[in-house]
Formats: C-alpha cells, sequence, structure tokens
C-alpha cells in the first residue's frame, strides 16, 4: 500500500489512503473503513440510494478520486493521477477492471487532463 499526500477542499495536506496499485498513477482501495476516511478527508459527500449503486468522482490535486459504493459493505475507490499509461489502462482485461469501471476511470483521467 502506497499512501499519498493530496490536498482536501480547505488547503490542507492529508494523507489518501491509496489501497493497491493497478498500473502506474492508478490505485484501488477496497478497505471500507479506510474508504470511509478518505471520504472524511477529502469532503467527499454524495447521496446513497438503497440497490442502486452510487459514484461520486471529484478532483483532488492533479489527481481524480472515483469512488463506487455498492452497498454500506461493497465500497471501491479508485485514485487516478495524471500519468496513467492509456495504453496500458486499455490493456487490462473485463476480469481486472469491468468495462463500466474502466468508463469512470477514463471520465477521471480527462477531467484532471482538462485542469
Amino acid at each position: 500500500m502506497e499512501n499519498m499526500k493530496l490536498k482536501n477542499d480547505n488547503g490542507e495536506i492529508v494523507e489518501y489512503n491509496s489501497g493497491q496499485k493497478i498500473l502506474d498513477d492508478l490505485y484501488l482501495n477496497m478497505d471500507k473503513t479506510e474508504i470511509d476516511e478518505n471520504l472524511q478527508n477529502f469532503n467527499i459527500e454524495f447521496e446513497v440510494i438503497p440497490d442502486q449503486v452510487a459514484i461520486n468522482t471529484s478532483q483532488r490535486d492533479h489527481f481524480a478520486i472515483v469512488s463506487i459504493i455498492v452497498s454500506e459493505d461493497r465500497k471501491y475507490q479508485y485514485l487516478v493521477g495524471p500519468d496513467l499509461d492509456l495504453e496500458q489502462f486499455e490493456k487490462l482485461d473485463q476480469s481486472q477492471m469491468p468495462e463500466m469501471i474502466k468508463g469512470q476511470v477514463r471520465e477521471a483521467y480527462q477531467l484532471i487532463q482538462a485542469k
């Protein structure tokens, strides 16, 4: 696990629980407690509707955080950095990353490139 330090909305440098590295500048965290800490530390809020997947993409520094909540017990969070190798990313197969998630990561990458 490689935790990083990012600026939150208040301009404070806060530790981000990044979880496991998938590729350079792409990390996945599946630990509910760490994800809850990240949501709180980075003021990421969104409405969770029962029986629906909730997705939020937010930008912090030069990174994007994609938070996915399936249920209170199933949470995922991707950290996407500006140096993600899209060619390597596109080679990830369905078992490594479902297409729906890939679409969210692509959007997050485009968001940080536009800055």
